[in-house]
């Protein structure tokens, strides 16, 4: 028994080392000190991406060693890597004598998996933003200055994690967490498959057999998935370039606040409810300190989920936040004022001055075909209290 106990030790400061090791390096991903997106190695964003997108991008090829894990080992990445899980696990310890009650607790985590990839399959993944990684990733993104009630409020998740810990030790792993339950669904699927290879009777009694049920909670969630789509209405907000259709982009966006961080201008926000439930948290622009600078494609390099596609600086310039729009009844020059300040501020020179009445006066004119909605306009415009000439959101973007 000695024996047994002395190898033992070893292995779990060897175990223990590793998901250390495993927790500084995600968080160096989560600070951006590493190229890739912290969220790009989870298969659940990758899955939930690509049949949501109908196509799987560079990104998506970073999680499939852990599909491959998974399917040798179950649950592989949750006991190894898992940032989220070893800091569950170090605060579970602060209270060990509480009664894992959540034991007979269903495993929503399946459920939640099946509702995301059936609704992905709808163009819409209704949970992809409660990836694990992406909850970690976001309590880093949310403390940039200058610091927001909505950016504070979606970097609070981990915390809250935490606390849920301290009263029910392994719950958040054990039966919520839709990326453990997609590992356990792979893992039951590549069961099954082997069985098939053998020619083995699957087991009916199994209790965590793949079956008619797990087909029907997808089904609900690509209904749901499609419903949410339709639901869509009223005047959406701005988004980043190269965002997905709003239609989409609520679900598609995981919420980990990677593209508001490493904006230089700026000008991306958390969502803080203006625009509806389904968007709370996702970025929206606002031209109230910069514009969309014309070399800069940061946010398009960032984005884990496809949400905001992975664009080239020169593919991002012929992207179009929204077009300008100038309200000539406030305009100064379109009432009879020397003002060409926007003209001068655009840098795609998509704004030229037009004369009208016979030359009398003029007036600004935004050649679509040349403007991205940057916002430089926007900006400089000296009209108060809102600017004469907007960025309005896209025609049709619904």
């Amino acid at each position: 028994m000695a024996t047994a106990t002395r190898t033992d030790n070893p292995s779990r400061k060897l175990r223990l080392l590793g998901r250390c090791a495993a927790l500084v390096l995600a968080t160096a991903f989560a600070l951006q000190l590493a190229p890739v997106p912290l969220a790009a190695l989870s298969p659940y964003v990758a899955l939930g991406s690509a049949l949501a997108l109908r196509s799987a991008g560079v990104l998506a090829l970073l999680a499939l060693p852990v599909l491959l894990l998974v399917l040798i080992s179950p649950r592989w990445f949750c006991r190894r890597a898992c940032p989220v899980g070893l800091l569950l696990d170090l605060q579970g310890r602060l209270r060990p004598s509480v009664t894992a009650r959540w034991l007979r607790w269903p495993f929503i985590c399946r459920w939640l998996a099946l509702l995301t990839l059936g609704g992905a399959c709808a163009g819409y993944p209704l949970f992809l933003w409660l990836d694990p990684l992406a909850i970690f990733n976001g309590f880093f993104s949310a403390w940039r200055q200058p610091l927001t009630v909505a950016s504070a409020c979606a970097g609070l998740a981990l915390p809250v994690l935490v606390v849920v810990e301290l009263f029910l030790p392994k719950v958040w792993c054990g039966r919520l967490c839709p990326l453990g339950g997609l590992q356990e669904l792979l893992a039951l699927g590549g069961r099954r498959l082997r069985q098939l290879f053998r020619r083995e009777r699957p087991d009916p009694g199994h209790p965590a057999r793949l079956g008619r049920r797990s087909f029907f909670v997808a089904c609900i969630g690509a209904a749901a998935g499609a419903a949410t789509r339709s639901a869509h209405g009223g005047t959406p907000p701005l988004r980043p370039p190269g965002a997905a259709d709003e239609q989409r982009f609520t679900g598609l966006c995981v919420r980990c606040g990677s593209c508001v961080r490493v904006c230089p201008s700026r000008i991306l926000r958390p969502d803080s409810f203006e625009h509806g439930l389904a968007g709370w948290f996702a970025p929206v622009v606002r031209f109230t300190e910069d514009y969309c600078r014309e070399k800069c494609h940061r946010c398009n390099e960032v984005c884990p989920s496809g949400a905001i596609a992975r664009l080239t600086l020169a593919e991002k310039r012929r992207r179009v936040i929204g077009p300008a729009r100038v309200d000539l009844d406030i305009c100064l020059l379109a009432n009879g004022q020397e003002c060409t300040t926007c003209i001068r501020a655009c840098p795609y020179e998509a704004i030229t001055l037009q004369e009208v009445a016979g030359g009398l006066s003029a007036k600004p004119v935004v050649d679509l075909a040349k403007c991205t909605g940057c916002g430089a306009c926007e900006l400089a415009c000296p009209t108060s209290p809102r600017p004469a000439i907007r960025v309005v959101p896209k025609p049709g973007v619904l």
